[in-house]
């Protein structure tokens, strides 16, 4: 999706590298928040709380607690906003999705994917404090 967007704002090659590095430092940084909650909590998924829920693409192991997903995509979405502010609803929109898919999947709870999102999100305002003092803006 950056790739793409990247491409038709013609971007320089300098400018597709330090958007790249600053996509993935926030994706780094939202895994392993990610990451120490869902040991810190270690919350079941659904399925191994109600055996009547099945899934069609099993299960992760690994806990619930935060959506993985979510917050990857919170934080991709918030900086990709701030890179390039005309497609900000289209990447909210993008993260909300993969947020929610997750919850219609059946192997997260709602809890899961909000917190994911707005530990995501809140990974991406601090990665755009960041790029505001780097020189490049």
């Amino acid at each position: 999706i950056a790739a793409e967007d990247f491409v038709v704002e013609r971007f320089s090659e300098f400018r597709w590298a330090r958007n790249m590095a600053l996509l993935n430092m926030t994706m780094m940084d939202a895994a392993i928040c990610c990451w120490e909650a869902k040991y810190y909590y270690f919350t079941p998924r659904p399925s191994q709380m109600n055996s009547s829920i099945k899934t069609l693409t099993g299960i992760p192991n690994f806990p619930a607690y935060t959506s993985g997903h979510s917050s990857f995509s919170g934080g991709a979405a918030t900086i990709l906003s701030h890179l390039i502010p005309s497609e900000a609803a289209k990447y909210d929109a993008y993260a909300t999705e993969a947020s929610m898919s997750r919850l219609y999947g059946g192997i997260h709870y709602r809890m899961d994917c909000d917190a994911g999102l707005i530990s995501g999100r809140m990974i991406g305002n601090k990665a755009i404090e960041r790029a505001k003092i780097d020189g490049a803006e």
